[in-house]
C-alpha cells in the first residue's frame, strides 16, 4: 500500500482540493497496476501553534510523508521517475496557493503487510488483478 500522510496547516486546503488531490495520487499508482484501494490518503489539519518550520509557526505549510509496502523502487530512474510524477502533481495544487511543502519516501518490506488479515497478493499476479478488478482484498 502506499499510505500517505498530509499534515498541514488551518484552512490550507478545501475538501475540494483535498478530494481531488487524493484522486490524483491514487492516479500515481494505479497507472502503473496497484488496486485503486491499497491507495490510502490522510489528511491531518495542524492546529495553530502546533507545527513550527525554522522555530517559528508556518501559516502555510505542508508536510508529506509517503509509505510504501506494495512496491518498492529498485533503481535510481524508478526513483526519478516517481518524485517526477508526484512534482506533477504536488507544484500545481500548492504551488499557486504560495504553500510551502516538503515529502519524503520511505519504503518497508512488503512482508510486513496484510490487509484484513490477508496477505496481500504478489505485485502484478493475476491475484492482484483480481484484486484490483474487485477494488477490495479478497481470499482466493
Amino acid at each position: 500500500m502506499p499510505r500517505w500522510l498530509i499534515q498541514h496547516s488551518p484552512n490550507t486546503l478545501t475538501p475540494e482540493e483535498k478530494a481531488t488531490l487524493a484522486s490524483e495520487i491514487t492516479k500515481i499508482y494505479t497507472r502503473v497496476g496497484l488496486p485503486a484501494f491499497y491507495v490510502q490518503v490522510h489528511y491531518v489539519e495542524m492546529p495553530p501553534s502546533t507545527a513550527f518550520i525554522g522555530g517559528e509557526p508556518h501559516p502555510n505549510f505542508v508536510a508529506l510523508t509517503i509509505f510504501h509496502l506494495a512496491r518498492t523502487m529498485t533503481s535510481e530512474e524508478q526513483v526519478q521517475r516517481f518524485l517526477s510524477r508526484v512534482d506533477a502533481v504536488l507544484t500545481p495544487a500548492f504551488e499557486p496557493k504560495g504553500i510551502d511543502w516538503e515529502y519524503f519516501i520511505t519504503e518497508t518490506p512488503r512482508h510486513l503487510w496484510k490487509i484484513n488479515g490477508l496477505v496481500p497478493p504478489p505485485a502484478g499476479s493475476e491475484e492482484e488483478k483480481v484484486w484490483a478488478e474487485e477494488n477490495r482484498a479478497v481470499k482466493l
